[in-house]
């Protein structure tokens, strides 16, 4: 019985490992060497042992044949109490409506994941902010390049993790109470995450070590030229005519008739 509670301790240890490895990419040793880490593998362990025990008290042989060796009975309850103890620790009960946070077995592993979490946070800034390394560099100006470039190194990169780092890169750009290095610390902690610091290290000094280019100056604006007068155009024209004395019909005559005077008279 010893050997079959170890081996369902395993399997239900690399379970709650797999997990701690995905969800902690860029610090899976430190996870797993952290209290919160130890804490969320031993539980899995534990479980999987409670879980060989009642099967094994119950008598249960799943349906397998009466001619079955005892050897494969064995394997199938150690198969069966690490995976279904893992089921049954991620289980949650609640009302069906949306919105509902549920309760269960897997509020106990969401609190060792949050204490895992807050570990792991606590040492990842200690790390962080030990050294700089986006020394040289500027948030306006690499921050588009750096995320690509961190981006590109992972084989799979998640949708929600880009939507998760194009908010915040729209946070940041409109953040005025914030100097230009505050944003590219923050930024730098994000993609730490995601890709680990040697990565980030890596990718920051391939950017530094990058000659750049000066943008090109503006060229004056040239004055637009006046037209010149087509001769020709010119010619076509024709003079200007002399004015026409108009006469008014309402001055008086010497000789008894009016007098066509022009309005420059009157």
């Amino acid at each position: 019985m010893t050997v079959e509670m170890i081996l369902a301790a395993v399997i239900g240890g690399a379970i709650g490992l797999a997990e701690l490895v995905a969800r902690y990419r860029d610090k899976p040793f430190a996870a797993l060497l952290s209290p919160g880490g130890l804490l969320f593998v031993f539980i899995n362990a534990s479980a999987s042992i409670v879980a060989l025990i009642a099967v094994t008290a119950s008598g249960w042989t799943f349906g397998l044949p009466l001619t079955t060796p005892p050897a494969n009975i064995t394997v199938v309850r150690v198969l069966v109490a690490a995976i279904g103890s893992a089921a049954v620790l991620r289980m949650s009960f609640g009302p069906a409506s949306p919105g509902t946070i549920g309760t269960g077995p897997v509020a106990l592993l969401g609190g060792v994941l949050r204490l895992a979490d807050g570990e792991l946070a606590r040492k990842r800034a200690l790390s962080r902010l030990s050294r700089d390394d986006l020394a040289g560099l500027s948030y306006a100006r690499d921050h588009a390049a750096l995320a690509e470039l961190c981006c590109h190194l992972m084989r799979e990169f998640d949708l929600a993790e880009a939507q998760r780092l194009g908010g915040l890169a729209a946070e940041l750009s409109h953040r005025d109470d914030l100097t230009d290095a505050d944003k590219l610390d923050c930024w730098g902690l994000e993609l730490t995450r995601l890709v680990g610091e040697r990565a980030l290290r890596q990718a920051a000094r391939r950017l530094r070590d990058r000659p750049r280019d000066e943008p090109p100056k503006p060229e004056p604006a040239e004055e637009p030229a006046e037209p010149k007068p087509d001769p020709e155009h010119t010619a076509q024209i024709p003079p200007p005519r002399s004015p026409v004395a108009k006469t008014s019909r309402l001055a008086a005559s010497s000789n008894g008739r009016t007098e066509r005077r022009t309005f420059s008279d009157a």
